[in-house]
């Protein structure tokens, strides 16, 4: 630290002599410089304001819900880039111009000054005084070389190549101190996080926005000002030559989600840009602001230099010549200032004309995504209200054309699988769009379901096989599992029996839960047929050899017919019933006498039907008579094997 500040008395030294010199070959006075209308806090404060704006902007430009928008997002990008290249522009030559006043009107405190980064930003901006005085007599020494006679050049030649030569010498003092200040700047920024002075908050600003960075020099901000270079860090972009519209909406538009999402994106983007313009607004008020006041200095130094037409005496027109080129130097000082503020101020212009562009382009679309997302909404009501519609006249229709309760209740269970399939179907194609993509993840997910739930899809298709013409109903007797009972009721997915046991098939207490995919278990399911409540019992008679096998077999006939002919009418009431629920003649049931010769004996068996509730009464009734009808044979063996409900 103390080396660098030896450097910079060393070189303050050396601008000093530089601007006695310059100051005897020029033979005027150095200008003093007028002090510019900003302070540094409003340079600073404006400069902060753009690069927010820009940042703001960048976002903004970023979105996908601009992304059909390529040559607006293009135009907005390159114009907020200018925007704030200018604003830095302008900062840098308001610190040039600050810099320069601050050293003219402090010189007396500058060796009591501990701030080496304001020291050196004064030196520098003495030295591009120097720099561009001596860069203004080279040009006037030339000029009068053109014009001068030959006596004259030589002496005008000599203090040429001395004013040259001085400039050679300015300039490498100007480069080594720059370098001295970026040296300055980053010790600075590394030890205590930044620097303090103007021109270093500038560079650190600078350094958070790599697109703001261009060749220094008036050359380089005038290339740049019109296309960013590829040197200065800007990011190159193809435009596809395709005209802003808006994004046709049309039957193979996306599902209500998707159209939903895509509406209050571009309603977060219209807020965006709404935001954007009234950022755009007041960062033009203020450009305004400032040009208004630097265009007033500028007025008046024109008008006390140039509006005086007054005859000079020509004593005076030294002063006079040398106070106009004050006056020149001033006012180039200020159109380095004043220019970047008019690039700027066309350009937040052409940005806020692009944000309004883009305004109404959402606009549009925007209300275009509404009125599709309307008629989609609206086309998923009116399906669910006809859906549902046609599920209560189905309802009605059932319980008014259907007298059967068992057909009631396959239908009213028919109507509310398909009602549900078809809700969930309208739900599914109304608020997805991506249908292949769902029938994907819908294969998946079915397969996984298929595997962890067969035992329940089972269940739900053998519910259909019960229910169908020839399966159970409600109160019908059954056999399945190897549990006898009769049908309480029949779920979808479970079968509810009352257990019935015993000899009469009496009612156990028990109530028996099964699932309805033992159906489909290797054991075979009985079932009584309904409306027939009678059943099949077996007598066996055993007779001598020596029987008549005829004579026998009629007495047997004549015998059981006359004691089924106590019940015969129920049993073929029950008949008729059975024989209207099938499709083929079925035989009476009356009872029937088989022989059959054994190496004993002669077997007759009587098969003959009785009534379940009286199936006691009436076997003891058949065996009495059966008996009595072979009483007069000898070696009779009666066997009586009762017929279970099977």
């Amino acid at each position: 630290m103390l080396a660098l500040r030896a450097t910079l008395g060393m070189f303050s030294l050396v601008v000093s002599g530089l601007a006695s010199a310059t100051a005897a070959q020029v033979g005027v006075p150095a200008p003093a410089p007028q002090q510019l209308p900003v302070t540094p806090a409003q340079v600073l404060a404006h400069l902060n304001r753009t690069v927010d704006w820009y940042r703001h902007l960048s976002t903004l430009e970023q979105s996908s819900s601009l992304s059909g928008d390529a040559l607006a997002r293009d135009r907005l990008y390159q114009t907020s880039v200018t925007a704030v290249q200018s604003a830095f522009d302008f900062a840098d030559a308001a610190a040039t111009v600050l810099g320069s006043t601050s050293g003219a009107a402090g010189a007396a405190s500058a060796s009591d000054s501990s701030d080496d980064a304001a020291r050196l930003d004064r030196v520098a901006a003495r030295m591009a005084t120097r720099v561009t005085s001596m860069q203004s007599r080279l040009n006037d020494l030339d000029a009068q070389l053109a014009k001068a006679p030959p006596a004259a050049r030589a002496a005008l030649s000599a203090q040429r190549a001395r004013a040259a030569a001085s400039l050679t010498l300015a300039l490498e003092v100007q480069k080594t101190v720059l370098e001295l200040q970026r040296f300055a700047t980053s010790s600075a920024a590394g030890a205590a996080g930044g620097g303090t002075s103007l021109r270093a908050q500038i560079e650190e600003l600078q350094r958070s926005v790599p697109e703001a960075r261009r060749a220094s020099g008036p050359a380089g901000r005038t290339a740049s000002s019109a296309a960013a270079t590829p040197d200065s860090g800007v990011r190159s972009r193809a435009v596809t030559a395709t005209p802003t519209s808006l994004v046709t909406i049309g039957p193979s538009s996306p599902g209500l989600l998707p159209l939903a999402s895509q509406w209050l994106a571009l309603r977060s983007i219209r807020r965006q840009l709404t935001e954007a313009l009234a950022e755009t607004d007041a960062l033009s008020t203020e450009l305004d602001t400032l040009r208004l006041a630097l265009g007033r200095q500028v007025r008046t130094l024109v008008r006390a230099n140039l509006a005086d037409t007054t005859p000079v005496a020509p004593d005076q027109l030294g002063a006079a010549q040398r106070q106009i080129e004050a006056a020149t130097i001033q006012f180039r000082r200020l159109s380095t200032v004043l220019v970047p503020l008019g690039e700027q101020d066309i350009t937040v212009d052409d940005a806020r004309g692009t944000l309004a562009e883009l305004r109404v382009v959402l606009r549009s679309r925007s209300a275009g995504v509404l009125q599709d997302l309307s008629f989609r909404a609206a086309l998923l009501i009116a399906a669910i209200t006809l859906v549902l519609a046609i599920s209560e006249l189905w309802r009605r229709a059932t319980f008014r054309y259907l007298k059967d309760a068992r057909r009631r209740r396959q239908f009213l269970l028919l109507r509310r699988v398909a009602v549900a399939i078809a809700l969930v179907a309208i739900i599914v194609f109304g608020f997805m769009s991506e249908i292949g993509s769902l029938a994907t993840y819908a294969g998946f997910l079915t397969a996984g379901l298929a595997v962890a739930l067969q035992n329940v899809i089972l269940a739900v298709v053998a519910y259909f096989f019960l229910i169908g013409r020839y399966g159970v109903r409600v109160g019908d007797r059954v056999t399945l599992a190897g549990v006898t009972g009769r049908v309480v009721d029949i779920g979808l997915i479970r079968l509810y029996l009352m257990e019935l046991a015993g000899p009469e098939l009496q009612a156990t207490g028990r109530m028996v839960v099964m699932s309805n995919a033992v159906l489909f278990k290797p054991e075979a399911l009985f079932k009584q047929i309904p409306g027939a409540e009678y059943v099949w019992h077996t007598v066996t008679l055993s007779l001598a050899p020596t029987t008549d096998a005829s004579a026998v077999r009629g007495r047997l006939k004549a015998a059981a017919d006359s004691v089924y002919a106590r019940w015969r009418p129920a049993i073929e009431a029950q008949h008729a019933a059975v024989q209207r629920m099938v499709d083929f003649d079925a035989s009476v049931p009356e009872p029937r006498v088989d022989v059959r010769f054994t190496e004993q004996a002669f077997e007759f068996t009587v098969r003959y039907p009785v009534l379940a509730e009286q199936a006691a009464a009436n076997d003891q009734l058949m065996m009495k008579t059966l008996r009595d009808a072979v009483a007069s044979e000898a070696q009779v063996v009666v066997d009586v094997v009762a017929g279970a409900p099977r």
